[in-house]
């Protein structure tokens, strides 16, 4: 009895690590084909590809989205826009732990070069 009980707890214990790590592979998927999707589809949608940073907390996902600030003014609804997108085609992350900033992107200036 006590065998039989062994080796269904290995097999519980083994069984629970598997599914962490499929949940895991999941994640890293669906954040790896957001980083690659997102900035095409809002390229298509707005006309100007943004500048696409995610970041990953356990189960929080921060995405910033750097436009120009003409293109920020134009379209007020940016950030509805991206979180419908990924909630719409990536499932595995939920609305709620979805967090969405639009940034003005700052070009830096060129800096004139040293005359000799």
């Amino acid at each position: 009895m006590i065998k039989t009980f062994k080796k269904f707890f290995t097999l519980l214990i083994i069984s629970g690590i598997g599914y962490l790590g499929f949940k895991i592979y999941q994640l890293l998927k669906g954040l790896i084909e957001l980083d690659k999707t997102l900035p095409q589809y809002l390229g298509n949608i707005i006309g100007e590809v943004p500048i696409v940073s995610i970041v990953t907390v356990i189960n929080k996902i921060t995405i910033t989205v750097k436009f120009n600030k003409e293109v920020i003014k134009k379209n007020k609804g940016l950030e509805n826009i991206v979180r419908d997108y990924v909630t719409d085609f990536y499932p595995i992350f939920k609305a709620d732990n979805v967090k969405v900033i639009i940034e003005e992107l700052i070009e830096k200036s060129k800096k004139p070069s040293p005359k000799e």
